[in-house]
């Protein structure tokens, strides 16, 4: 079976061709002089710009939320019912198998009472079951629960992919965010006029602002990743305590 390699793996000329490239790129600009000084700022000033970005986040992980969650809910839930049916069955089962077992050792020391007690006794069994055969329910209680095995496989997998496909678009979103002048190292450094531009000036201003959306992008993005993983925990925590006590008042 051919395995397909990735870019650059085996191939010599691929590595040469990315390393002219950064090297055409970065030689010019690091013989250019110091075009950026940092602004003088306290912890106050930092504070700001990450709760501005951290805001954004949250703005962006709710959007997302809208809009995926209606797209994504009926395959998940439908995935979690299947679940939930699965473990309820395979619970019966494990009750069942219990009650034949019960029985079975009930029979055997029926030897040891009164033939009267053993009618009352007898006419307890389900006549529908045969007592102490297990067999069959032991291959249902295994089918059953490789079933629910591959459910909770196949459910791990589509939120999975779900996330992932959350947190590209959550990386789009602020390269887009970011690209249209909101960036976070731009804000800290002031960028030194020349009476006479120096060699590869506008380049290496654009490869500065260039880092500074892909880094600030990158920062909204995974900001929105991780309020959605706290949101997510505390709407799931919030769910079991419902349930608890809807348990405890049946």
């Amino acid at each position: 079976m051919n395995v397909p390699q990735k870019p650059g793996s085996r191939n010599p000329l691929f590595t040469l061709l990315v390393i002219g490239l950064f090297t055409a790129i970065l030689l010019p600009a690091s013989q250019s002089p110091n075009l950026f000084t940092l602004k003088p700022f306290g912890w106050s000033d930092v504070i700001q710009l990450l709760t501005f970005l951290l805001l954004i986040s949250l703005f962006l992980e709710r959007a997302l939320e809208v809009f995926i969650t209606p797209w994504r809910r009926d395959i998940d839930e439908n995935l979690d019912n299947q679940v939930k049916h699965s473990e309820r069955r395979i619970t019966e089962i494990k009750e069942q198998i219990e009650t034949e077992n019960k029985q079975l050792e009930t029979l055997i020391r029926l030897e040891e009472i009164s033939s009267r007690d053993r009618k009352d006794i007898i006419a307890q069994f389900n006549p529908a079951q045969t007592i102490g055969d297990t067999n069959e329910l032991n291959t249902q209680l295994h089918q059953e629960m490789e079933r629910s095995k591959d459910l909770r496989l196949k459910r791990a997998l589509y939120k999975s992919e779900t996330r992932r496909i959350a947190l590209w678009l959550a990386l789009f979103i602020g390269l887009l965010i970011s690209g249209v002048g909101i960036r976070a190292l731009e804000t800290l450094v002031t960028i030194q006029e020349f009476d006479q531009e120096p060699m590869f000036y506008n380049g290496q201003i654009f490869i500065f602002r260039s880092l500074d959306t892909l880094l600030t992008g990158g920062l909204i993005a995974g900001g929105s990743d991780g309020i959605h993983k706290l949101v997510r925990v505390f709407t799931t925590f919030l769910e079991e305590t419902q349930t608890r006590i809807k348990n405890s008042l049946v």
